[in-house]
């Protein structure tokens, strides 16, 4: 009996030394992992100009630099509507409201909290559900109600009845109607989407500043591949779904990427969606990064939502 005892206490103190040291060799790792991100960012040019510019990322630059090639915003010839998929911590929708015309209504959408940006209407929901979609036409359509007796030429770019989108070289001039407006109301969906990286040892006393502060969390890969790849495609089809459902004809649309061997079916899906489409790595996207941009100028008319994700 004595025996038993004592051999169940060495078995029970060995398994406690075991989990000490698991706990300090991980609090460790994630301290040295924390000090070279922060040692790499303090010495990176783009998140020192952020800090400049009072943007709340460096992830900011890449959304300047698609808009200098693609032209996706439109300063003073017309008023856009513009959604921005995964918000947080901000920046992206800070650069749409610099460069879009003062009466352009933008929307950020994320699952996470995000702190308020002046000018920016924000929605903390899972973009992956119908009555995250459902709010945001509600939304917008309640914000035209409002700008209703403004004038018409100074309206919503959407309500032009005989839209032209410059974007377009084949001129395709798309006509809508009232109820297209309604159902369609988004000018721009820019997406900069990823899966928030879960939050360790949730039940210890172990934090982390990286993975513990939202606002200012500016990576969330995991570190494995194949994971981060195949998360990141199902969050651009995600982004894709709300672009069908959402995006008025001729509309364009961005969306981030880490690359994978899944990416040419994905790209094949936005070409369903889109006449034209890019692949595009910005000079602010660090080097070793997999992520890329794809742009899909002018939405098709009539899509076939089961034809884009069935074949």
């Amino acid at each position: 009996m004595l025996l038993s005892l004592r051999y169940n206490i060495n078995v029970s103190s060995y398994i406690l030394n075991r989990a000490n040291i698991f706990l300090y060799n991980t609090y460790r790792y994630n301290s040295n992992s924390q000090n070279r991100w922060l040692q790499r960012n303090s010495n990176d040019i783009y998140t020192r100009e952020a800090k400049l510019k009072n943007w709340r990322s460096r992830a900011a630059f890449k959304l300047v630099e698609l808009d200098d090639k693609f032209n996706l915003f439109h300063k003073k010839s017309k008023i856009q509507n513009i959604l921005d998929l995964g918000f947080a911590p901000g920046s992206w929708s800070q650069v749409a409201r610099s460069k879009t015309h003062p009466k352009s209504i933008i929307m950020g959408i994320d699952i996470l909290p995000c702190k308020p940006i002046e000018g920016v209407h924000a929605l903390q929901a899972n973009i992956l559900s119908k009555k995250t979609h459902d709010m945001i036409r509600l939304f917008f359509n309640e914000k035209f109600n409002l700008n209703e007796d403004d004038d018409l030429d100074q309206n919503l770019g959407y309500l032009d009845k005989s839209y032209m989108d410059t974007n377009n070289n084949d001129n395709i001039t798309t006509n809508l109607n009232d109820s297209d407006t309604k159902h369609y109301p988004i000018d721009l969906i820019i997406s900069d989407m990823y899966v928030p990286y879960p939050k360790d040892f949730e039940n210890s006393n172990i934090t982390s500043n990286l993975t513990n502060m939202p606002y200012y969390r500016l990576m969330n890969t995991s570190g494995v591949a194949i994971r981060d790849h195949l998360q990141s495609v199902d969050l651009c089809d995600a982004a894709l779904v709300t672009a069908i459902d959402l995006l008025r004809p001729n509309g364009n649309f961005v969306c981030k990427l880490y690359t994978g061997k899944e990416e040419h079916l994905f790209k094949k899906r936005l070409q369903k969606v889109f006449r034209k489409v890019s692949k595009f790595k910005p000079d602010s996207s660090r080097s070793m990064s997999k992520e890329v941009y794809y742009v899909g100028i002018g939405k098709k008319n009539d899509i076939d939502k089961l034809d884009v994700f069935t074949t």
